[in-house]
């Protein structure tokens, strides 16, 4: 007998064996008119819609798959051939994951149609009651269907419980705006119906869907409706309207933004109860049985077992090693108010503007203890333990100038100007009795943006310890240990980790740190802190608190108040003229100076407000920030779809990701727009037709 759909075995398991299956087995799942007695019997029908749900961050299917998917996630671990079908976009109507996601979704809908359906039959639950526990059902039901029409295009629509005598198990495809029309229906619903939010720490109510979620949702819905590839645009006006409502009224919503990035993620009680940026979320709870699907497994499944990486594009620079005749800086601008144990200059002259990861730099400082800063500091201490300043180490340690001599000087015509900055015959004191024993120099690079450090070992130090290394603002920057001419490189993300033994370095060693072109990034933004560690793991889920990776309390969030400011900065931008294009900025800079790093405090600078000199550069812009602000949230696939780039991006994303020409990826083409239908259902259920291309 051929496998039944998953489908249409869970519509016939309720139909015939539903008595025993819910007394026996789930207590929460009522789907029977009869069952609806009391209050609690629907508030525990529509919890059980909720507990369904907890699927996609336990299974974790639906976010996974959007990470292989997009340009800003790669596999990673075990398992490698189904997660590289994914990757590579070259998976089919069989593929695992795929079938995870459209069954859990129809479990999930089927399970609020009985709420929505046998509820309102009562007489003797409170209308109050009625009116909310329907205004979630629908509210859930739109946001799975939300997601099935962005995934698979046209979907069946069960719009009421599954029934035999009915006929309704085996349904066609809708159309993609008729599905469309039934989400914005149940949204509307939702907003009328639903109270305006629940705090965090209320026991029974925190975490379900509110009026605040309703218009959030029904805004990213018009919005996506106005991209690709139903392109109405008249509906960029009624996203701008629906989100503006609810940030002319955050405070009715109790929503806005968190000042400090890191603490959106962190999963204190207190930290929790405080943000407002927490729209519509799962909820982790730690300490809890496995089975009660009470908490998340975001840390298990992102940080500890590195199921999803990050791509390179989340690299800022590229790093070399290898050598070359070290050449001595002859005729520069000496420096020698550095020429003495722990000293540092005052401003000098790049002679051009350097790009240093994005922060723009004309001047910098030069210290006796082997580095140059591009802010006012004072002298380095031994190693890193306290720099949380811009700048590069060659040689970071407590050295001594005495005898030697510091210089600089820009050669060269713009626009490749050089800089050169030399410590000459300089005392490496640590661990050792040799007076001046090496030279070393910085280079940055006007033309490219790289920059480089040199050595030439004139003696052997001996237990000599430092660090070769460039370092970003606040505790996150880039570490070499030397073994040889090809060292260990690596990102690190605070002071305790960083390689620091250096044991003198081989003739000629040249370290190149060459700026990607592709990073999302710019050196300073702080939210690359909570984003990818050493090994390019994702640590937005990271729970600090409980050691235990598989029983954390990472909550999830599917809507949030940055991603409401991006949506409306986007819908303005897209609708353009100078007012909208004016507001839609001013939400980017509001988050970039809330999240980013844009306060600049002391030796921290600041990331620069953007600005824009077009609609299509504004319009880039907004799509740059989303990245930035919303990596790993399950927003990129959708993102790239509906701005009708996604073919064109993962096939340039896969070739920079593997170094293989984009010819190699010619395969994807705009079928990979839409996921297939799960074969099982196309073979059990005659009136379905698979999407084009499987």
């Amino acid at each position: 007998m051929k496998k039944l759909s998953f489908l249409l075995l869970y519509i016939m398991l309720l139909h015939t064996s539903c008595k025993k299956f819910l007394t026996e087995e789930f207590k929460s799942l009522i789907n029977r008119a009869n069952f609806y007695r009391t209050d609690q019997d629907a508030i525990a029908a529509v919890n059980a819609v909720y507990q369904t749900m907890r699927f996609d961050v336990t299974n974790m299917a639906p976010l996974f798959i959007q990470d292989w998917m997009s340009d800003d996630g790669t596999v990673g671990t075990s398992n490698l051939d189904a997660r590289l079908d994914m990757e590579y976009l070259a998976y089919d109507s069989r593929h695992t994951d795929i079938r995870d996601t459209w069954s859990n979704a129809y479990r999930t809908i089927e399970r609020a149609n009985n709420v929505v359906a046998f509820v309102n039959d009562s007489t003797k639950i409170k209308g109050e009651v009625v009116r909310r526990v329907t205004g979630e059902a629908r509210f859930l039901r739109a946001f799975y269907y939300f997601r099935l029409v962005q995934l698979f295009g046209g979907v069946p629509l069960m719009l009421e419980p599954a029934d035999v005598v009915k006929n309704n198990l085996t349904p066609a495809r809708a159309t993609e705006t008729e599905v469309y029309q039934v989400i914005i229906d149940d949204l509307q619903y939702a907003e009328a119906n639903l109270d305006d939010y629940y705090a965090y720490n209320d026991s029974q109510n925190g975490g379900r869907a509110t009026r605040a979620a309703a218009k959030a949702l029904l805004g990213k819905v018009y919005l996506t409706m106005a991209g690709f590839p139903l392109k109405d645009v008249s509906k960029y006006q009624l996203a701008a309207d629906k989100l503006k409502e609810l940030i002319d009224n955050n405070l009715q919503y109790s929503v806005g933004l968190n000042t400090n990035y890191s603490n959106i993620f962190h999963t204190s009680a207190a930290n929790k109860a405080a943000d407002r940026e927490r729209i519509f979320y799962s909820k982790g709870t730690s300490g809890m049985p496995p089975n009660l699907l009470a908490y998340t497994w975001l840390k298990n499944k992102y940080t500890s077992l590195a199921m999803a990486l990050v791509s390179n594009d989340f690299n800022l620079y590229s790093f070399t090693a290898g050598t070359n005749a070290y050449t001595n800086l002859a005729g520069g601008t000496s420096v020698p108010s550095v020429q003495v144990d722990e000293a540092i200059s005052g401003a000098l002259p790049i002679g051009f503007t350097f790009n240093f990861g994005g922060l723009k730099v004309d001047k910098f400082y030069m210290c006796s203890n082997g580095f140059i800063s591009f802010v006012p500091r004072t002298v380095s201490p031994t190693g890193m333990t306290t720099s949380k300043d811009p700048l590069i180490g060659p040689l970071l340690d407590n050295l001594n100038g005495a005898g030697g001599e510091a210089s600089y000087a820009t050669t060269g015509a713009a626009p490749n100007r050089v800089l050169t900055v030399q410590w000459k015959n300089w005392r490496w004191r640590a661990g050792t009795t040799v007076s001046n024993n090496i030279s070393f120099q910085v280079k940055l690079y006007e033309g490219d943006g790289k920059f480089e450090m040199l050595y030439d070992q004139l003696a052997p130090p001996v237990n000599a310890v430092a660090t070769a290394t460039a370092v970003r603002t606040s505790a996150f920057f880039s570490s070499i240990r030397n073994a040889g001419t090809a060292p260990g490189f690596n990102w690190v993300e605070n002071s305790t980790t960083y390689y620091y033994s250096v044991n003198g370095f081989q003739p000629g060693q040249v370290f190149t740190y060459t700026p990607n072109p592709r990073s999302v990034y710019e050196w300073a933004d702080m939210r690359r802190i909570t984003l990818v560690n050493s090994a390019l793991r994702i640590v937005k889920y990271n729970d600090p608190i409980n050691s235990l990776a598989n029983d954390n309390a990472d909550d999830y969030f599917w809507l949030r108040y940055s991603d409401v400011l991006l949506m409306y900065a986007e819908a303005l931008a897209q609708m353009g003229g100078a007012a909208n294009m004016d507001i839609a900025l001013a939400q980017l800079n509001a988050i970039r100076l809330a999240h980013g790093g844009t306060t600049g405090t002391g030796t921290t600078p600041a990331l620069s407000d953007l600005t824009f000199g077009s609609q299509e550069e504004l319009i880039n812009l907004v799509k740059q920030e989303r990245r930035r602000e919303l990596a790993f949230e399950n927003h990129r696939w959708y993102d790239l779809k509906r701005w009708g780039i996604l073919p064109a991006t993962i096939i340039s994303h896969l070739a920079n990701q593997y170094n293989r020409p984009e010819s190699d990826f010619s395969y994807i083409n705009d079928n990979m727009n839409y996921l297939p239908i799960p074969y099982s259902d196309i073979v059990n259920n005659p009136n379905l037709v698979q999407n084009k291309g499987y």
